[in-house]
């Protein structure tokens, strides 16, 4: 196992490295300078010419872009053109926003999909295998921010039951006043999830049922629930392998999703520096997202090895 995990994080090295000269050179073909964002359109160009030398833009890309990793390789990600305040005060805070964002709606997603995809695998003809296929294509088909909008005229605007924006109402509200602020967000963002999961915990599971090794055990009299178990093992690493993307993809496509809800995670500090150019902030949300997405493949890869031991002989 421990040659396995070594050999596993040796590969995330270059990954992640090919990560940071990506995220570092996208932002130098995006149109606008960041320096017209900050200073004002009547700015003489010897103050122009201060603030580029300040930020050290009047370099060669080369000398900027190993400058940059060597400050992030050091956890300093900067400091924000726009608020002049330490990257890392603002990205770290938004990151555990977006954390809590994910896992509320992974759990929420990961949960009824096995419940309906391992039901409906084993009643195909049922009413809840008709739920499961209507579930999968409306996940599938719908874009999580316009499932978002959705939601919003419903249950805020015509019902009045939840919040629509923010983390927590004026003043705070503890526990109860954030649940009920999370909810939209995380039935919006886990929606794709949903989708994704339920069609393949259905097909997978589906598909192990009509294995031989399931007619022998249900042969030999083995109850329900043992057949069940072993069923699930057989197909928990493909269900742990799309798991791990998919939680990746609620991590990182989630900014639609805290911008209609106002939700100060990472994707909504994204989207407000992409429109600010304020580009330390914007290379470090990226990346950070990035590394996640990478060390969460990394995680999956060790429970797929731990759960399937061939794996670890590839």
């Amino acid at each position: 196992m421990a040659h396995f995990l070594i050999k596993r994080v040796a590969f995330m090295v270059p990954t992640l490295f090919g990560v940071t000269l990506i995220v570092f050179l996208m932002l130098q073909i995006v149109p606008g300078d960041p320096v017209n964002s900050i200073l004002p359109p009547d700015a003489s160009e010897a103050n122009r010419a201060r603030m580029i030398q300040e930020f050290g833009l009047d370099k060669p890309l080369y000398v900027q872009y190993f400058s940059w990793l060597f400050h992030i390789v050091q956890g300093d990600f900067g400091r924000s053109l726009i608020k002049r305040m330490a990257v890392n005060d603002l990205l770290f805070e938004s990151l555990w926003n977006t954390f809590l964002l994910s896992m509320a709606a992974g759990i929420v997603s990961f949960g009824l999909s096995i419940v309906i995809g391992v039901y409906s695998a084993y009643k195909p003809k049922s009413l809840i295998a008709s739920l499961a296929n209507i579930i999968g294509l409306t996940g599938v088909t719908i874009p999580n921010f316009w499932a978002a909008l959705i939601l919003v005229g419903v249950f805020s605007v015509m019902l009045g039951w939840l919040p629509s924006s923010g983390m927590s109402s004026i003043g705070g509200g503890g526990p109860g006043d954030l649940l009920a602020h999370l909810i939209l967000p995380a039935v919006a963002a886990g929606m794709t999830t949903l989708g994704v999961m339920t069609r393949m915990v259905r097909s997978t599971v589906y598909d192990i049922l009509q294995q031989d090794f399931v007619t022998t055990l249900r042969a030999k009299g083995v109850s329900a629930v043992t057949v069940l178990r072993h069923v699930l093992r057989n197909g928990m690493p493909t269900i742990l392998t799309v798991a791990g993307l998919q939680f990746g993809y609620l991590l990182g496509g989630s900014v639609l999703v805290e911008t209609v809800f106002s939700w100060p995670g990472v994707g909504q500090l994204i989207y407000q520096a992409i429109s600010q150019r304020d580009f330390p902030v914007i290379q470090a949300g990226v990346l950070m997202i990035a590394v996640l997405f990478v060390c969460l493949n990394l995680i999956v890869d060790l429970f797929h090895g731990m759960i399937d031991p061939r794996v670890r002989h590839t």
